[in-house]
C-alpha cells in the first residue's frame, strides 16, 4: 500500500509541476475544479499535448465518491464514443495496406449484411459509413442492452432497420456504421475487432492501459465509476456494456494513454517518429466528408462556434477562427471530448464520470482558450446563467391524477411475445394481476392511458416512461396482433407483430 500511494504522489507532482512550467496553465486547476463543483461532477481526468510533447496530464475529483477515491492520470474511464475514430482508423490502415478500398461496398467483407432498400445495397460504400452518410436511422434500441457479443447475429438485424433519408441525402448519426465498419476489419484480418485495436493503435501507441468494456474495467482497481446527477448530487450507476456494438464505442482508456492517441493525431499519424496512421488517411480523417445539420450548432456549446462537418469519427468546426477537430463520447455515467488544432499542433482530452456533457465541453473551451491565446471567456459563467431561467421549474408530480391501475382497466388482454426482425422480440406477461414487460435489462410496468395506447413505466419511478409508448392494433375477433413503438422520431412507429 505503501508503494502504491508513493506511485500516486509521484505521478501528482510530476503533473502539477508540468502545469506550474507553462504560463498558459498557471491556476488550472483551481478553475477546473471549480467546473467540477458548479456541475457535481466527481472528478476528470485531462491530457494536453503541443507539438510532439506532452505537455500536461493530470487527474481532478474523485473517482469513487464514496471511498474518496481520487482520480489521477492512469485512471480509466468508458470513452464512449470517441472510440469511433480508433475503429475509423482501422479501416484506413487497411486502405494503406492495400486490403480494402473506401470507395468498395461493406457488402463485399460481410456475405450476410443486407440493407433494409436495394439502393444501399447496390450503392453503399465504406466512405458513406465513415461520414455518416448512408440514411441510417439511429436505432439505439435495436441493440442497446442486449446481450449478444456475437457480432453477426446483430449483422442479421440490419436489413430489418428503415433508414431515415436516403442514401447521401444528408448527415445522420448512426452507431451502427461504425459498427459495421469493425465488423469489415474483423473479416479481413480474421481476428476480432479488440484484437485489431490491440495490434495496430494501442500497441504501437503504448497505450498499455487501455482496454474494452465492462469486465475489464472490473478487472481494475484504479478504475473510476461513473454518476449521474440528481439534484446536485451524485448518485454511482452502473457500468453499461456495449457488448456486440463496441467498435462504435467500447474503449476504455486513460489520460496518459489518451495523450499518446492525440499526440499521433497532431503529428499527421507519426509517434515518436513512427508512422502509426498513413497520413494520407488523416488529412482525409480530418477534412469535412459531410455537412451537418444546422441544428447541431450554436446551441449545445452557448454561442460563437458555428460550422460543422464530419469527417471519419471526427466532427470538424470552427472554433472562433480556429480549426478544430474533436468527438465526444457518452456512455451512461461518464462524457469525455477528444479534439484537436491541426494548425497549431494542440490537442486536447477530457474525461469526466458523470452522464451529462457540460463539464467536459467548459473544461475543453477553458484549456482550448489558455492554449490558443483567446480572449478567456467566462464559460463556467455562462453555463451558470443559463441555468437561472430553469432552476424553479420543476416536474409535476401530482400524484392524485395517477390512480392505481389494475387488471379491469384493461380493454383487452396484452399478454404474448412481439418480434420485429430488427428490434427483436418484446414480451409483455402477468404478474399478480399487473402487466410488465423486461425491455433491455429493465422490468416495467405496463398501464393503460387511453384507447389503444398504453405507457411502459419504470417500477422505481411511475413518473419516468422507461420506453416509448406501446400502441396495440386489434383484429376483428378482439385480440390485439401488432404492437406498435415510436422508436425513432422522424419513422413511423416500428410494428412488432404477435406470435
Amino acid at each position: 500500500m505503501k508503494q502504491l500511494l508513493s506511485i500516486l504522489l509521484f505521478f501528482v507532482t510530476i503533473n502539477y509541476s508540468q502545469a506550474q512550467t507553462d504560463d498558459r496553465l498557471k491556476g488550472i486547476e483551481t478553475l477546473i475544479e471549480e467546473v467540477l463543483e458548479s456541475t457535481s461532477t466527481p472528478g476528470c481526468a485531462i491530457a494536453i499535448v503541443e507539438g510532439d510533447q506532452i505537455l500536461y496530464t493530470n487527474g481532478i475529483g474523485f473517482r469513487d465518491v464514496e471511498k474518496k477515491l481520487k482520480v489521477n492520470s492512469e485512471t480509466l474511464f468508458p470513452i464512449g464514443s470517441t472510440t469511433k475514430a480508433f475503429t475509423a482508423a482501422l479501416l484506413g490502415i487497411y486502405q494503406d495496406k492495400n486490403l480494402l478500398s473506401f470507395d468498395d461496398s461493406p457488402l463485399k467483407y460481410i456475405s450476410v449484411l443486407k440493407f433494409f432498400n436495394d439502393d444501399l445495397n447496390s450503392n453503399i460504400t465504406i466512405q458513406d459509413l465513415l461520414s455518416m452518410r448512408t440514411g441510417l436511422a439511429l436505432h439505439d434500441w435495436a441493440w442497446a442492452g442486449l446481450p449478444l457479443d456475437d457480432r453477426n447475429q446483430l449483422i442479421k438485424r440490419i436489413e430489418f432497420l428503415e433508414p431515415t433519408s436516403k442514401l447521401r441525402e444528408k448527415w445522420n448519426y448512426s452507431n451502427w456504421s461504425y459498427f459495421i465498419a469493425g465488423v469489415i476489419g474483423e473479416n479481413i484480418t480474421k481476428n476480432s475487432w479488440e484484437m485489431n485495436v490491440k495490434e495496430y493503435l494501442f500497441k504501437p501507441l503504448q497505450m498499455h492501459a487501455s482496454n474494452f468494456g465492462v469486465k475489464d474495467l472490473l478487472n481494475e482497481q484504479n478504475a473510476s465509476f461513473g454518476y449521474q446527477v440528481i439534484d446536485n448530487v451524485p448518485i454511482k450507476i452502473d457500468y453499461y456494456e456495449l457488448r456486440a456494438m463496441r467498435p462504435a464505442g467500447g474503449i476504455n482508456s486513460n489520460a496518459r494513454d489518451m495523450a499518446n492517441w492525440i499526440l499521433t493525431w497532431v503529428n499527421n499519424g507519426k509517434f515518436k517518429g513512427q508512422d502509426i496512421l498513413p497520413e494520407k488517411y488523416v488529412s482525409e480523417a480530418k477534412y469535412p466528408q459531410t455537412v451537418m445539420p444546422m441544428w447541431y450548432l450554436p446551441e449545445e456549446e452557448f454561442k460563437g462556434i458555428f460550422a460543422a462537418n464530419y469527417g471519419y469519427g471526427w466532427i470538424i468546426t470552427n472554433y472562433q477562427g480556429h480549426y478544430r477537430v474533436e468527438h465526444g463520447g457518452g456512455i451512461d455515467g461518464f462524457r469525455s471530448t477528444v479534439a484537436f488544432f491541426p494548425n497549431e499542433k494542440i490537442g486536447l482530452v477530457v474525461l469526466t464520470n458523470q452522464t451529462n456533457y457540460e463539464a467536459a465541453l467548459i473544461i475543453r473551451n477553458i484549456l482550448a482558450d489558455r492554449l490558443l491565446g483567446l480572449e478567456e471567456r467566462k464559460w463556467l459563467k455562462e453555463y451558470q446563467q443559463n441555468l437561472e431561467p430553469v432552476k424553479n421549474i420543476g416536474i409535476n408530480s401530482n400524484n392524485s391524477s395517477k390512480p392505481e391501475i389494475t387488471l379491469n382497466s384493461f380493454p383487452y388482454d396484452i399478454s404474448g411475445k412481439y418480434l420485429n426482425g430488427g428490434y427483436g422480440e418484446m414480451e409483455i406477461f402477468m404478474e399478480n394481476n399487473i402487466y410488465y414487460t423486461i425491455f433491455r435489462n429493465r422490468k416495467l410496468r405496463i398501464i393503460h392511458k387511453e384507447n389503444d395506447i398504453f405507457h411502459a413505466v419504470r417500477i422505481d419511478s411511475a413518473e419516468r416512461m422507461g420506453m416509448p409508448a406501446l400502441h396495440f392494433k386489434v383484429a376483428e375477433n378482439g385480440l390485439n396482433k401488432s404492437l406498435f413503438v415510436k422508436f425513432e422520431s422522424e419513422l413511423n412507429p416500428i410494428q412488432f407483430v404477435r406470435q
